[in-house]
């Protein structure tokens, strides 16, 4: 214990709770009385050391030294005077404030690891699809009205085909990478459905496939063409 100064601690409470757990006890019956006595030494200790201890520390050896006298003589809670000066009127309620702090310190240890593994994780901010609507690589007969339509209408028609069980395993998608993808199958097909190229249920595959296409019309790079409103939506290489 020499080896532990008091800075190393958050309150009184967080020393308490280290001498529980140095104890071997279970918090939930541990020995008040020993845990009472083991942290008026350790003041004690550390006063004798010449160590200035915290005004906080001193209060709750104040209130412990005054609890433990009352365990001596038997003093019930009713007995005490409704103005004792003293917040911890008992050994339960000593108990149940460390318990209630032993809580805390383990929820906050939870989100401390939490926020660790969040940066971790690199975010990107939405596009703005608007940007695309005033390129003029679209035909007369296609607005991106129409091809947003097409894509929540075949959005739709997934979420009906999807299968009742599904195995979901993670995979890395890129816009750069999808795009390489739609100029090989361009290259070879020459003219393919917008609906031929989205082959997965998954909802960052139907959104990077979409991102995509809108960068390749918006660079010039293919053509999207509609006969009319009803029918299936085609893309060429320009």
């Amino acid at each position: 214990m020499n080896n532990i100064m008091i800075n190393d601690f958050e309150g009184p409470l967080d020393l308490l709770l280290h001498l529980v757990k140095t104890s071997k006890m279970d918090i939930y019956e541990v020995n008040m009385s020993y845990i009472i006595e083991e942290y008026l030494k350790y003041i004690n200790t550390m006063q004798d050391l010449n160590i200035d201890v915290a005004s906080e520390y001193l209060v709750m050896a104040a209130e412990l030294i005054h609890l433990k006298s009352k365990m001596l003589i038997n003093i019930d809670d009713e007995e005490s005077s409704e103005d004792d000066e003293y917040s911890i009127s008992s050994e339960d309620e000593l108990k149940e404030r460390l318990i209630n702090y032993e809580k805390y310190k383990n929820s906050t240890e939870s989100f401390r690891r939490l926020e660790e593994n969040r940066k971790e994780y690199l975010t990107r901010s939405p596009e703005n699809i608007m940007e695309y609507a005033k390129n003029e690589s679209y035909s007369m007969e296609l607005s991106l009205d129409d091809l947003i339509s097409a894509f929540l209408e075949y959005k739709k028609r997934l979420e009906n085909e999807k299968p009742i069980e599904t195995k979901i395993t993670k995979r890395e998608l890129s816009v750069k990478d999808r795009i390489s993808y739609i100029r090989n199958i361009l290259k070879e097909k020459k003219k393919i459905e917008f609906t031929e190229l989205f082959e997965s249920f998954s909802k960052e595959y139907v959104v990077v496939t979409f991102l995509s296409i809108l960068n390749m019309s918006k660079n010039n790079e293919i053509v999207l063409s509609q006969k009319d409103n009803f029918s299936p939506i085609l893309i060429e290489m320009r």
